[in-house]
């Protein structure tokens, strides 16, 4: 999986890290101005929702990379 830094091309979902970790598997909100906390794959979407109204400290060190093709349509861009 490739990583980009700065901001992603549109508001939503996106698989993130942290510039310094090796490992991804995280999926972050984006709301047009700054990254939540980190959600992972085997929480539940509540918990997903929680993260999303907290917003990361560390603005500058995630990375995303685009959306997996096997992703929904609806939360593709």
């Amino acid at each position: 999986m490739e990583f980009n830094n700065g901001n992603p091309p549109s508001v939503g979902w996106w698989p993130t890290k942290m510039k310094a970790a090796l490992y991804y598997g995280t999926y972050r909100w984006w709301d047009g101005k700054r990254w939540s906390w980190a959600a992972f794959a085997h929480e539940s979407a509540a918990k997903a929702a929680h993260w999303a109204e907290k917003k990361e400290a560390r603005q500058l060190e995630v990375e995303w990379a685009n959306r997996p093709k096997d992703w929904p349509e609806r939360s593709k861009t």
